[in-house]
This record gives C-alpha cells, sequence and structure tokens, in this order.
C-alpha cells in the first residue's frame, strides 16, 4: 500500500542528499566535495556555506534543477534572481556560475533567472523542525509563483547587471594577470 501523502520538507530533503550522495549533515562538515566533469575537488566549507547548504539544497528540490554544472549553474541565477545568501564569500563563489551558465546554456539561465524573478527564497526563513516537518508541497507553493509573468523591463535590466557583475568577476582577474604577465615584457 502506498501513501498519496507528500514529503515533507525534512524528508524530501534527506531524499534529495541520498540520491545526489551529498554530505547528510553539511552543516557540520569541515569540507566538502564538488565535481568538476571528470575532477573531483576538496573544498574548505567555510561557515557561510554551511549556514546556507540546506537552504541552497531545499532549493534545488523546489525548483527542480539538477545537481550537475548546468543545474548548479541554474541553481546560482535563481538564487540571485529570488534573493541570495547575503554573504560576500557566497557572492564570491556563485556569482561566476552565472557566466559559466551563459556560455554552457543561455536559456536555461534566463529561464532559470525568470523563474527566481517571480520566487522567493529560503535564506531569510528559519529552518524549524515545524517548516522541515511541513508537506514540501505547501514550501513550494509559498516560495514560487505557479505561472511565470511576461518579460519587463525591470527583469531585462536586473539581468543584464548580474551577467554584467558575473563576467567582471571572471574577467577582470584574468585580465591582471596577463596583464602582470605581459605587461613587463
Amino acid at each position: 500500500m502506498t501513501s498519496d501523502r507528500a514529503p515533507s520538507v525534512g524528508e524530501a530533503l534527506a531524499a534529495f542528499q541520498r540520491t545526489n550522495r551529498l554530505d547528510p549533515a553539511p552543516a557540520s562538515a569541515s569540507s566538502w566535495t564538488c565535481r568538476v566533469g571528470p575532477i573531483t575537488l576538496r573544498l574548505p566549507n567555510f561557515a557561510w556555506r554551511r549556514a546556507a547548504i540546506r537552504r541552497h539544497d531545499l532549493h534545488h528540490i523546489l525548483t527542480g534543477y539538477s545537481c550537475t554544472m548546468r543545474g548548479e549553474f541554474q541553481m546560482a541565477t535563481w538564487e540571485f534572481a529570488a534573493g541570495r545568501f547575503a554573504h560576500p564569500g557566497a557572492t564570491l563563489f556563485c556569482l561566476p556560475l552565472v557566466a559559466a551558465g551563459l556560455v554552457w546554456s543561455p536559456r536555461a539561465i534566463w529561464s532559470a533567472f525568470r523563474l527566481g524573478r517571480n520566487s522567493s527564497s529560503l535564506y531569510g526563513v528559519r529552518l524549524t523542525d515545524e517548516l522541515l516537518g511541513s508537506p514540501i508541497t505547501s514550501l513550494r507553493a509559498a516560495t514560487q509563483a505557479s505561472t511565470l509573468s511576461g518579460v519587463r523591463a525591470a527583469d531585462i535590466v536586473a539581468f543584464a547587471s548580474l551577467v554584467t557583475k558575473s563576467w567582471l568577476l571572471v574577467t577582470i582577474p584574468i585580465a591582471c594577470f596577463i596583464g602582470l604577465v605581459f605587461g613587463h615584457a
């Protein structure tokens, strides 16, 4: 016999972590692994990441964006549009993902941005036992618009601003490096 009951937020989060082989206690781990194609990186689990990661994973569940390169590019873009985690380290880490996403799949990035503009992130929400015990469908309904509105001029301006910041963060260090290496010839 199966249940028609929607999983709770906590159950959906645990299932997401199992399915994607993620640490079930990411807020206490000292490091985390990131797969970039065939390369696996072990990165420090900074305090800002520990504070954000459960909500970030819930955002994946709410949006349906996968734990792939494309999914992470979409997730970063969605979070900037819906309400990013307000820490400079998180911004510096995630902002280049927008530029990479534009190269990887520009339509998906624009769609993620538009969905984010019509949604609200969980970064300002406390993850209480009550919230974790509530149905995931209720959380989805509370954080996302059921339909996308038409493209507004404000959306285009905000997207252009985000893309500009992302490209500047990616290109300025490269330009400085090139200037240092080749500027003293």
